[in-house]
This record gives C-alpha cells, structure tokens and sequence, in this order.
C-alpha cells in the first residue's frame, strides 16, 4: 500500500470527524485513534478509506501496539492532526516520530492566551531537533458575531484543522482569538 497517502487523525470521531470524512474522500487512508468505539465505528462505516482504531492515547503501550498495526497494514504514516485533550508534549514526541510529513496539534484557545505567550513557543522548540515531521499548530479560536461572540463549531474546527495541515503556515488561528477579552 502507498504509505504517501495514509494519514493519523487522534480524536477524530468528535469535532474532527469532518476532517476525517473530507481526508477519505480525497484518496486517502485515514487511521482514526478514538477512545469512543460507537462514534468511531459509525464513522468508519462512512467511508472504505477510514480505518478505526479505538484505543486510549493516554495507554503508552497500547499506541505503540496500534500505530505499528496500522502502519504495517496501510504502510507508514504520512501525516497526523492530532487533538489530544490533555498537555502532554512527551506522548506528541512519541506519537510524531512516526510521522514522515506534518504533524498538526490542535490546540485549545488558552495557548493563545496573550499572558503566556511562551506556550506556543514551547511546542515550537520541542520539535526543533526532530528533522521529520514538520510541525503544524492549529489554534482554535472563537467567531465574533453582531452582539458577542461564540465558539467555533466542529465543522468549523475541522476545515481550519484541515487548512492548518495542508498550508504553510507554523501556526494557524481558527476562528479568531482577538481580542482575547471578547472569548466567549
């Protein structure tokens, strides 16, 4: 199998499930890490391209297991977006030296917060010595409208995921988080 064309979604089965439907529909094989077997099986039954595998990330053991299962039968890993609710850089590593192209981590609003600006700066260096994968980061904001402001939707989030691991850019904002005291 053409390992080129075979991506990781983390978390896909929720708000990146969009994402992971418009990955399959555009040729390629999307492996799905999805702590939620229902979901992930309905979004599997979608599409002959996406391809589930409903582990805890959080289980060290059990994601290596799965990432060499799923790169053994789809071939390596090309890129990953990875949404992974908790703030461990260390299981990212992990996960990332798998990936030979991008890896995108979706992160919450309050990395963009304007009091610490050294959290992104923080992923930025972690993944400097890795040659391979090129790291993406992929802000999730919030959408200001006539009378306040609302958090995005998963749609929304899975088009700026999307955009993040396609464009060039270190890091993306979806949505918006300007200025930071109108966050919903």
């Amino acid at each position: 199998m053409d390992g080129s064309r075979h991506d990781l979604v983390i978390g896909g089965s929720g708000m990146l499930a969009g994402l992971v439907e418009r990955l399959a529909q555009d040729g390629r094989q999307v492996s799905v890490i999805a702590r939620g077997r229902d979901r992930l099986q309905r979004l599997a039954a979608r599409h002959p391209g996406i391809h589930p595998l409903p582990l805890d990330y959080r289980d060290a053991a059990a994601l290596d297991a799965g990432l060499a299962a799923v790169a053994a039968a789809r071939g390596p890993l090309q890129r990953c977006v990875a949404w992974m609710h908790d703030d461990s850089r260390e299981r990212a590593l992990r996960i990332a030296r798998q990936i030979s192209g991008v890896y995108c981590e979706v992160l919450g609003s309050a990395s963009a917060d304007p009091a610490r600006p050294d959290r992104l700066a923080e992923w930025q260096t972690l993944f400097q010595p890795l040659e391979r994968p090129v790291l993406r980061l992929a802000v999730l904001g919030f959408v200001r409208e006539a009378g306040g402001s609302r958090w995005l939707t998963d749609a929304e989030i899975s088009a700026g995921a999307g955009r993040a691991l396609a464009g060039p850019e270190p890091v993306s904002i979806v949505g918006t988080v300007t200025p930071w005291a109108a966050r919903p």
